[in-house]
């Protein structure tokens, strides 16, 4: 059975150059004991993977994620492989990585006796823990909706592209070429982004997700995520900007708890 979870450790000389040049941030100056999100796209610039590199104090980088198996992961890492040195060593499937809230909103990477990463963090007020048993509790679902943090298969999907689901702090437009740049600087360049994130509560249940949002009888947006009357909303920019009352397809009530405002990205004025 695959883990659920991603613990890639990467090593070689040209492991950070290799995902610099192919993922959407910057990642070429991380040293020891610095972690930073990235993200992997196809080349509309749609979201396939995101992850967590981090470096650990022997030079090793990791690929990080609590949301997904790692064997895909990995699978992609491989394929932009050509001559570089780079060796890939699953390890997901003895190590777990759970999702744990971070107060301390402090980025930081801590490394266990065995040079493993026990803790990652960027200070987006969320971190990893890693480890072979973890005793601290995971996230809930609707905690992590109503952090906005994004997860894999929901709103990191092929369906979205960063900028729609509050990642462009993730995005480094001006550190060259990456796979889906050429897309998302145009996103940018004619203000073409047409959903933006937000925590909404809903009165029910929707029937399966993603599920459509309306405003003024027509289409509007998507619930991505849902738990507990907490929901992960993508809404439509032009609607919202007008003030508009969103409803679920069926007429369900929507209430906006926060829509915080879309970050630039990073490499812009």
């Amino acid at each position: 059975m695959s883990s659920p979870s991603t613990a890639l450790r990467l090593t070689g000389r040209d492991v950070l150059p290799l995902l610099h040049r192919t993922t959407s941030n910057a990642l070429a100056d991380l040293v020891p004991g610095q972690a930073r999100a990235t993200l992997f796209c196809d080349f509309r610039g749609r979201l396939q993977h995101r992850a967590i590199v981090a470096v650990t104090p022997d030079g090793a980088v990791w690929l990080l994620r609590d949301d997904a198996p790692g064997a895909p992961l990995a699978a992609v890492v491989d394929r932009m492989v050509f001559r570089d040195d780079v060796a890939i060593e699953d390890r997901s499937e003895s190590l777990a990585v759970r999702l744990v809230a971070d107060p301390a909103r402090e980025a930081r990477v801590i490394t266990s006796e065995a040079g493993v990463p026990s803790l990652v963090a960027t200070g987006d007020g969320t971190a990893l823990a890693i480890g072979h048993a973890l005793a601290e509790p995971a996230l809930d679902e609707a905690a992590r909706i109503a952090l906005l943090h994004p997860k894999h298969g929901h709103e990191i999907a092929e369906a979205w592209n960063p900028f729609e689901i509050g990642l462009a702090h993730e995005v480094h437009l001006a550190k060259g070429c990456f796979t889906g740049q050429e897309a998302l600087q145009r996103l940018i360049t004619y203000a073409s982004v047409r959903r933006r994130p937000a925590h909404v509560r809903l009165t029910q249940a929707p029937d399966a997700l993603p599920a459509a949002l309306h405003a003024n009888g027509e289409a509007a947006g998507q619930i991505t995520s849902f738990s507990g009357g907490e929901a992960f909303a993508l809404l439509a920019v032009d609607a919202f900007a007008s003030g508009a009352t969103f409803t679920l397809a069926d007429g369900g009530a929507v209430t906006i708890v926060s829509a915080p405002e879309p970050a630039r990205p990073l490499g812009r004025p």
